[in-house]
């Protein structure tokens, strides 16, 4: 049986280069737009307006309504400073447009909300197992993720 004659890749250096790295990049980046747009126009929460994703080196940011979209074209030069300022030197502009139906609520990015799966006693002992036979840092994942299983279990 013949050998490999490579080293495995790391699968970090695999991932960064991936379409969901790049993804992932964007996201972020939506959210600390959101963030500082936030702070520009005094408000806890968007709830009318949002940042939805950058178009060829521009922030496109869609409001609900006529008033929000003239309220931010107003405004557009303290937001396009202050994105500059703080995350973006080199955007290009923004883009500001209604959103049809004003329908903001949709695009806002999902909140990740916290697994409410249990592992069954059966499961936690096949990683407990599992993690007898591995070494290094999958065993202690494996059993950390067994313990916790437990812990969900007594909490319940």
């Amino acid at each position: 049986m013949a050998r490999y004659t490579q080293k495995p890749l790391d699968i970090s250096k695999v991932l960064s280069h991936s379409p969901l790295a790049s993804q992932q990049q964007q996201v972020s980046l939506v959210q600390q737009l959101n963030r500082v747009l936030a702070e520009v126009l005094q408000l806890e929460q968007l709830s009318f307006c949002q940042v939805s994703c950058i178009r060829d080196g521009r922030a496109v940011i869609l409001c609900a309504s006529a008033p929000w979209l003239t309220r931010l074209k107003m405004q557009r030069d303290a937001i396009l400073d202050n994105f500059r300022r703080k995350i973006l030197p080199d955007l290009a502009g923004i883009e500001i447009e209604a959103s049809p139906n004003g329908q903001i609520h949709k695009l806002q990015l999902a909140v990740p909300q916290k697994n409410s799966h249990q592992l069954s006693d059966n499961a936690a002992a096949a990683l407990r197992a599992v993690a007898q036979s591995s070494d290094g840092a999958l065993k202690q994942a494996l059993l950390k993720l067994a313990q916790n299983a437990a812990a969900k279990m007594a909490d319940s």
